[in-house]
């Protein structure tokens, strides 16, 4: 018997709109009544991943920033931190300058950038719709290296973020180089760089523990790189339809596509909705 879910949000659990479906939002709810622990498990950071938990009316941890946070979704007490060193963090700054490619530093609660771009320009516009509490802090500054050398705010997690592939990798291949990186992807045009050994998947693990929930009794459902940690680990890995081939293959099941509900589909054939 199954009794955690682990859920990522963007190609899994949101459509091409970034909206949760009712038959998701329906089958979740029933997971819920039975028992069963459902954990958002997101490269978001924390006030985008609670937007959703608030939604469906999840209560106990949610995994924010690959996992470089858990917190309570209700109280955003934290439960567990991991955020790069600082230095480190700078160290991929000056290399994304160099290729001229668009990071933007989730540090505490708020996004910081040097350009009003790709996520940063989403979710300001995504901002002007939301109450004041729900939306995502964003700060362009000049110089976010400064910052976070000036402040007391960690940064858990950088992305970069470009529409030309081979810029992208060659960029990538150098940050692999930094011995205290953790680098994965989440779609596409990024790459996401965490503190060496943050995974969702060790994130899971430690969810799991604290809820004394064994490994085989858990269910993680994914469709990127980032995903491929917690599908690893637990007891049964779900592959979104449209997820990166890596994924499938590493999954014990496929489900259908984000667009047609996927998630509600194997809370029906696992929980017996």
């Amino acid at each position: 018997m199954y009794k955690l879910i682990a859920i990522d949000l963007d190609g899994t659990l949101l459509n091409s709109k970034k909206h949760i479906s009712q038959e998701d939002k329906d089958a979740i709810r029933f997971a819920i009544a039975q028992g069963v622990k459902i954990v958002i498990c997101s490269g978001r950071i924390f006030a985008g991943v609670k937007i959703f938990a608030r939604q469906l009316e999840i209560k106990g941890p949610i995994i924010a920033c690959n996992g470089a946070l858990i917190s309570d979704a209700e109280t955003g007490d934290i439960l567990y931190s991991n955020p790069l060193k600082v230095e480190d963090c700078i160290r991929v700054i000056e290399l994304c300058r160099e290729e001229g490619i668009y990071f933007h530093v989730y540090a505490g609660e708020t996004m910081l950038a040097e350009k009003l771009e790709f996520s940063s320009l989403f979710y300001q516009k995504r901002n002007e719709f939301l109450p004041e509490e729900e939306r995502i802090k964003i700060r362009i500054v000049d110089n976010v290296g400064q910052v976070l050398r000036a402040e007391t705010d960690l940064p858990y997690k950088l992305v970069a973020i470009s529409e030309e592939q081979r810029v992208l990798r060659n960029l990538r291949s150098k940050v692999q180089k930094i011995s205290g990186v953790e680098v994965v992807s989440s779609n596409y045009d990024n790459f996401e760089v965490m503190n060496s050994g943050v995974n969702k998947g060790a994130a899971l693990k430690f969810i799991s523990e604290i809820l004394g929930i064994k490994r085989e009794e858990t269910i993680a459902i994914g469709d990127n790189e980032n995903d491929d940690s917690m599908i690893r680990f637990a007891g049964l890995g779900v592959a979104m339809g449209n997820a990166e081939d890596s994924i499938k293959r590493i999954s014990q099941y496929v489900t259908k596509a984000n667009e047609e509900c996927g998630v509600a589909e194997v809370i029906r054939k696992y929980i017996k909705l």
